[in-house]
């Protein structure tokens, strides 16, 4: 069996909450960054390897993750063009540099619970999503479409009354996957069509591998993409102060 490997890609601007600083690093109402909360949920889940993916303000990203890593195997890699390309790249660029594992991704705005990621692992697949399944769902949500636990479809175009959840941005690559997704990465970028996310390059290998869902749970799981979502995340936090404490400027 495989090592797995943690990959955070955290690349990019994050315009929609400000662009000043990376999205990750910005604090939840006055406490942690969301990447302390990725951090500490990966040590939980039993991850000791961990892989960066920066772009935007590296440094900074860099800094913090040096200081906070404590025992993790931590290493970097950088995506020159974070700006221009999709984050597709970012996953490219990671799995390169991971040959022999199998590969976690994690999207670095997200509060997950370290179950989630504990049950990703353990699924059967070449290719294991974190699915919450809800029936209503918005336009900006990855939306997937599911047979029983089987992945059939993913994107933001998935039409909502065929899609069964939302993809909660945790997922693992095992090799057969990693694979299929080089190849399909690499005529995309020979063929310069860059705009993409690196779910549009999982929906293209879905008929060349075993794909599967993990469960999340109602309360496991937010994606903060504007000031907005803050409050959901604060929430997942809150819900779950045995796993991560209580957000500072919460009650304990």
């Amino acid at each position: 069996m495989a090592t797995v490997r943690a990959v955070v890609l955290a690349a990019g601007r994050g315009v929609r909450m400000g662009g000043e600083h990376p999205k990750t690093l910005l604090p939840l109402d006055g406490g942690r960054p969301l990447l302390d909360y990725i951090i500490a949920g990966l040590k939980s889940a039993g991850i000791g390897d961990l892989l960066v993916v920066t772009g935007f303000k590296h440094a900074e990203v860099q800094a913090f993750v040096d200081e906070h890593a404590g025992d993790l195997s931590v290493s970097y890699t950088r995506n020159a063009r974070y700006a221009s390309w999709g984050n597709f790249h970012s996953l490219r660029v990671a799995l390169d540099q991971s040959p022999g594992f199998d590969v976690l991704v994690v999207n670095s705005d997200v509060i997950v619970h370290p179950d989630v990621i504990g049950r990703v692992m353990s699924a059967p697949g070449d290719l294991v999503l974190a699915v919450q399944k809800r029936l209503v769902l918005n336009q900006e949500d990855m939306r997937v479409r599911l047979q029983v636990d089987r992945v059939r479809g993913i994107g933001k175009d998935l039409a909502r009354a065929h899609s069964h959840g939302e993809y909660a941005g945790v997922s693992l690559l095992r090799s057969r996957a990693a694979q299929a997704y080089n190849e399909v990465a690499s005529n995309l970028e020979w063929r310069g069509d860059t705009d993409r996310y690196y779910e549009d390059v999982y929906a293209d290998i879905l008929t060349q591998i075993d794909a599967r869902a993990a469960s999340v749970g109602e309360d496991e799981y937010a994606e903060v993409d504007t000031p907005e979502d803050v409050r959901a995340a604060v929430a997942v936090l809150e819900r779950h102060a045995d796993v991560w404490g209580s957000p500072a400027g919460a009650p304990a």
